[in-house]
């Protein structure tokens, strides 16, 4: 009867890194998507930011 305790025991702390694993591995991609996203995000501001300056610079009238 000690094996078979001995042996569940054993497959317990296995089954709970993988469950650790399986939950540290969905936090760490939901952290980094978010910070992908803002960052996306940032960019995208940053780029349509850039082209409105762009083009309002160049309807200006000229200085003549």
């Amino acid at each position: 009867m000690s094996l078979r305790t001995s042996s569940r025991s054993a497959l317990a702390t296995v089954v709970g890194w993988v469950l650790v694993l399986v939950v540290g591995w969905i936090l760490l991609r939901f952290v980094l998507g978010t910070l992908f996203w803002m960052i996306r995000g940032v960019l995208l501001v940053v780029v349509l930011l850039g082209l409105l300056a762009l083009y309002l610079t160049l309807k200006a009238p000229d200085d003549d």
